[in-house]
Parts: structure tokens; C-alpha cells; sequence
């Protein structure tokens, strides 16, 4: 996987494009595009649970590898010829730039990505319990 361009967003997060292309067959490739935006997450976001926020957050620590979230979204396209795979990346490219970007760097993005990532811990964590 190649970092391919990093945008600052006007939201303060940082976005990296990633070319994780790959020969598939003698001249087929299989062409994506991975976007990524890390989200950092604090003991403050656990508040308002039943449980005591530090043990949460301590323990989505744990079990993440890290204190933050991620937002991914990746293009694909699968069985390309050779002499287009670039301009397939490329348009791509153009597309996330062109269309998402506007999304992502929306004040209100890192929050709604917390949650919803924070929502889907702890229905996990229940299920473990369980």
C-alpha cells in the first residue's frame, strides 16, 4: 500500500490516499483506492454511559491497538488492462477529490464518525460479554 496524497481538511483532519493496486494475470490488475481519515478518541467520548468512561475508554484501547477511529472508503475496480490502469487510478482520484471531499471536511464529520464507530465497540463489547 502507497501514499499517494495527503489533503488537510478544513475540519482539521487529515486525509490519505493510498494506491493499493495489484497484478492480478499476466497483464490485469486489480486497481483501489484506499481514503483514510484517522479520528482520535478520548476518555471524554465515553461519557454519558452506564460504565465508568476511563475503563471504556482504557479498554477500547486495548482491544483497537489504538486511541483513535477510522473512516476508510475505497474504490475498486478488478480485472483492468495494463496500458489503463493509470488513468483508471487517476480518475479515481479525481473522483474522491471532486465529490467527497466537501463530506469529509464538514465540521460536524470527526463526531458522527466517533459515534457511530464508538456505538459499534460497544455492541461488540456486549456481545463478548455474552
Amino acid at each position: 500500500m502507497e501514499t499517494v496524497k495527503e489533503i488537510a481538511l478544513p475540519n482539521g483532519l487529515r486525509l490519505t490516499l493510498h494506491d493499493c493496486s495489484r497484478k492480478v494475470a499476466g497483464d490485469r490488475w486489480y486497481i483501489a483506492l484506499l481514503a483514510r481519515i484517522p479520528v482520535a478518541v478520548e476518555e471524554a467520548d465515553f461519557r454519558g454511559q452506564e460504565e465508568d468512561a476511563s475503563l471504556l475508554f482504557k479498554e477500547f484501547v486495548e482491544k483497537n491497538g489504538a486511541p483513535e477511529v477510522a473512516f476508510e472508503l475505497k474504490k475498486e475496480r478488478n480485472f483492468i488492462d495494463e496500458r489503463e490502469r493509470e488513468a483508471v487510478f487517476q480518475k479515481m482520484l479525481e473522483e474522491i477529490e471532486g465529490h467527497v471531499l466537501s463530506y469529509l471536511g464538514h465540521p460536524g464529520f470527526a463526531e458522527g464518525i466517533k459515534r457511530t464507530k464508538l456505538k459499534e465497540f460497544m455492541e461488540r463489547r456486549n456481545w463478548w460479554k455474552e
